[in-house]
């Protein structure tokens, strides 16, 4: 029995020196646990918070198709969004930068008649959005009603006859931060882990830390990502809430095993987070940008145009008669002729242009450093001769698509206003295209 003991003893002694043995190694398993938490509370960040905006932008569309809305007509769009989404408090509509419209009524009292450029937390955030003219998230911030909250702000801009832009003002989405948090995981006491964000009024790294304690952001083990919401960035930082020492035998032996094979999940971590990503920002048929990484990327395209006087052309291109495809071979052929003509658009293009499908047969494309003239001709002569097809039982067929054009000047007042401009264009050049006709 004493032999058996004194066996045991050893054994015990040689696994406990084995698991405090190669520091670095567990150290980086630790790192990687630490990391792949990181990804998924900034994918569900990402997604709600950019999911907010997306529904908000209608908000925009009503105003421009009814600018003599009243409060009343106003209610049932404001009361679907908030029914959607539940983190919304409330929404609000400001002519000339000042709150008239406000929905619900009820506890948001105060912010009717609210003055954004009078208003010294929130003034920066809107003579941002005038100058950028693209959605702003603003906050988190303290409100004229009581609490906090994160704003998502829309402008709109009127495009006159003249082709010039006029400001009339905004529209403004307050998201209730709690939930949103609490959906990602950065308020769980229990995870053991501790996150920190920083970035108000989306200024990433530069700007203030409105969740968390500051200090992580300067510890040299913590993990930091940077968060894209509508407009900017935040920062996130994560670090582990328990020192090393202060943790079982049982979990500090987990991560030495999770240390023996850190190379791979390392990279499994990664890739599944690249994964994740790839999915909310691709369109899943055709792999080409989708209608949310076009929005995303092209404002800031558009900006940049905006702000340096440089080029910048959108193509807005359909597959004539599309539709008829369809009907006759069937929408798996259909899907085979997108994905056939995606390929095809890919080769047409640069890797500096954006080329997205926003849905069903439409492409878009921006293209930074272009205007006018015989090179954007050729391009189009290329594009237009260049998409051809194989159905199911037949030679392969060259399909018409027409394409609208449009020319960023300094007319235009957003991404928006050059979109319509190009589907206009492009409804133009349909109507002369000759449609699809399959064999009999």
């Amino acid at each position: 029995m004493g032999s058996w003991r004194r066996g045991g003893v050893r054994v015990w002694a040689v696994l406990q020196t084995f698991v405090w043995l190669d520091q670095d190694r567990r150290n980086q398993a630790e790192h990687v646990v630490l990391q792949a938490e990181a990804a998924t509370v900034r994918a569900r960040l990402e997604s709600s918070l950019n999911a907010t905006l997306s529904m908000s932008l209608g908000l925009s569309t009503f105003v421009l198709t009814k600018p003599d809305f009243t409060e009343a007509d106003l209610a049932p769009i404001a009361a679907s969004l908030i029914r959607l989404q539940p983190a919304i408090r409330n929404v609000a509509i400001a002519p000339d930068n000042e709150i008239s419209f406000v929905y619900p009524r009820k506890g948001n009292e105060k912010a009717l008649g609210l003055r954004y450029l009078h208003t010294p937390n929130q003034r920066e955030a809107v003579l941002r959005l005038m100058r950028e003219l693209r959605p702003i998230t603003a906050g988190p911030l303290e409100l004229a009603q009581g609490g906090v909250g994160i704003i998502n702000r829309i402008p709109i801009v009127f495009t006159r006859a003249d082709g010039t832009s006029r400001y009339w003002g905004l529209a403004s989405v307050m998201v209730d931060p709690r939930p949103i948090f609490e959906q990602a995981g950065l308020l769980d006491p229990h995870s053991g882990v501790r996150f920190a964000l920083r970035g108000r009024d989306g200024l990433g790294a530069r700007g203030a830390v409105f969740l968390g304690d500051a200090a992580l952001f300067d510890k040299p083990d913590a993990v930091r990502m940077d968060i894209t919401i509508p407009g900017g960035t935040w920062q996130l930082a994560a670090s582990q809430a328990m020192p090393t020492a202060r943790r079982g035998m049982g979990l500090q032996a987990l991560l030495l095993l999770l240390a023996t094979g850190v190379g791979g999940l390392v990279g499994y971590s990664l890739s599944a987070h690249q994964r994740i990503r790839n999915m909310a920002m691709h369109d899943g048929l055709t792999g080409l940008a989708n209608r949310h990484q076009f929005n995303l990327r092209g404002h800031d395209m558009f900006a940049l145009a905006k702000r340096s006087g440089r080029p910048l052309t959108l193509l807005n291109i359909d597959v004539d008669d599309f539709k008829s495809v369809n009907d006759t071979f069937g929408h798996a052929a259909g899907d085979s002729v997108l994905v056939q003509v995606a390929h095809t658009l890919r080769d047409c293009f640069r890797e500096t242009d954006l080329l997205a499908r926003l849905g069903g047969d439409e492409f878009v494309v921006l293209l930074p450093d272009t205007s006018k003239g015989p090179a954007l001709d050729a391009l189009l002569d290329r594009l237009r001769n260049a998409v051809e097809v194989v159905l199911p039982g037949s030679a392969p067929v060259r399909l018409g698509i027409s394409v609208g054009v449009a020319v960023c000047s300094a007319h235009t007042a957003s991404l928006d206003s050059l979109m319509r401009q190009a589907d206009e264009a492009m409804y133009q050049f349909k109507e002369r295209a000759q449609p699809f006709r399959p064999a009999a």
